[in-house]
């Protein structure tokens, strides 16, 4: 039977950019159980979504022995030079819920798998991990005993990934703001609004010559993120845009943080007016924590409570709450305060989970801290209030000491800033404190506290 112009068409397409794969990654030898490729009439049927694949993960890089077929869409490019030997890809083309990371041993791959289309995953094979928060497919390599997430050679690549031959799918950025980026945005592209450069990077190029190199953005509240340009891309040399605006890119976790990688100078779009960042930094002695609670019956219904005794409104810019958990000398969290301006003798309520705390208490807090926070503790941590210039104003605790079964242990309880106190202390006092918990020792009580009656967020 002869063959159709289509198929003949197919066929072609596949085998010329094979053969750019193969000279693109010198050797090209299929594996044995891949035969008879077609670009465009595929039998992968997608059978696995990005959140069930992630799920597997425990923490240590493993093998993914199941043949399961992963559909996204491609959000990266290194047409312009700024991504190297990873391709971005997220589970929807405009409201994505999760992203990876692929990495690959292959350079110019925008002409084989270009951006806005859509990319089936074999998984068989390949190994998932993670790096500073960032989900990875690949191969795998060794460092100091440790298996890590590498380069899916260039001879296996077709092997994993197959590009679907449908139009583009229109993908576009999801618009966010700093305050409110989580993890599970990493590896997603992302749009922010009413950005800016810092004004001391004025004249600067987007990044150094043959550096990879970070600059900052900041919105009009203060809220800021890295920038972080290759060295060696096609736009590294240009000036740093003047005014504000819009800026997309792929979103990066870097732990704690998070940074922005841009595909092209079409992703920097800053022709306005600078926006005015509000306030000037302050500190004050007269904020400070009045409430934790770690509620016997919800641990979800956790909070830190803060305090203005002053007389003045005071806008908390560049404020931090900090969490060194249990007995480390290390940070383990920071909460960012910018955005919150408090009334004089105003209380307000900073949530673990702000679904649950509203269903608890039957108000919405001022803001949610998440899990791990400050806003999270289970009673034996140390928690820290600093203000814009570093210094410590309010201290919960000794850093480096596990509270269990200390004057500053408050488990299945609550810690409660005593009537009359006015000034934070940079010291723990616990005589500042009542303190419940469920052990009452070191001058503690020993009655567990339930949620809401026990507790009282925003009534300091």
């Amino acid at each position: 039977m002869r063959e159709t112009r289509r198929t003949y068409v197919k066929k072609v397409v596949w085998f010329v950019r094979l053969a750019a794969i193969c000279f693109v990654n010198v050797t090209c030898d299929l594996d044995p159980e891949f035969e008879n490729p077609d670009l465009c009439d595929t039998s992968w049927t997608p059978n696995y979504s990005f959140q069930q694949l992630k799920g597997l993960y425990q923490g240590d890089t493993f093998r993914i022995q199941e043949d399961w077929i992963i559909e996204g869409y491609i959000i990266s490019s290194d047409l312009k030079g700024n991504f190297f030997g990873s391709i971005h890809i997220q589970d929807h083309p405009n409201n994505p819920a999760e992203g990876l990371e692929i990495l690959v041993d292959m350079r110019d791959t925008h002409l084989f798998f270009p951006t806005s289309r859509k990319i089936y995953l074999r998984t068989k094979g390949l190994y998932l991990g993670k790096s500073k928060g960032n989900f990875q497919l690949g191969s795998t390599y060794s460092l100091f005993g440790e298996d890590l997430v590498g380069r899916i050679p260039g001879k296996q690549i077709a092997y994993h990934m197959l590009l679907d031959c449908t139009e583009d799918a229109m993908v576009q950025p999801k618009e966010v703001s700093l305050e409110t980026i989580t993890q599970e945005k990493a590896s997603t592209l992302v749009i922010l609004d009413s950005i800016q450069f810092l004004d001391s990077q004025a004249g600067m190029p987007l990044a150094d010559e043959a550096q990879e190199t970070k600059r900052q953005l900041e919105d009009c509240f203060g809220n800021k993120i890295d920038l972080v340009t290759s060295g060696f891309s096609d736009f590294a040399s240009v000036i740093l845009p003047e005014g504000s605006g819009k800026i997309s890119g792929v979103l990066i976790s870097e732990k704690d943080h998070f940074r922005l990688v841009v595909r092209n100078l079409n992703d920097i779009q800053m022709n306005n007016e600078r926006c005015d960042k509000g306030p000037d930094p302050i500190t004050s002695d007269q904020i400070l924590i009045s409430e934790i609670a770690d509620p016997d019956n919800n641990n979800k219904a956790r909070f830190i409570e803060l305090y203005n005794a002053g007389e003045v409104v005071l806008n908390l810019k560049g404020w931090t709450l900090e969490r060194y958990t249990n007995g480390n000398f290390e940070l383990g969290s920071v909460i960012d305060l910018t955005g919150i301006e408090m009334a004089a003798n105003q209380a307000i309520a900073i949530a673990s989970d702000s679904v649950v705390f509203k269903e608890i208490y039957g108000f919405a807090p001022i803001m949610e801290g998440g899990v791990n926070s400050a806003a999270d503790s289970n009673g034996d941590d140390n928690l820290l209030l600093r203000d814009p210039f570093g210094m410590v104003i309010d201290l919960f605790g000794r850093i480096g000491e596990d509270g269990s079964s200390t004057d500053h242990e408050f488990e299945d309880g609550r810690a409660l800033r005593n009537q009359g106190i006015y000034k934070a202390s940079s010291i723990f006092n616990p005589a500042q404190w009542t303190l419940y918990n469920d052990t009452g020792q070191a001058g503690t009580i020993n009655q567990p506290q339930t949620a809401p009656g026990d507790f009282t967020p925003g009534e300091h």
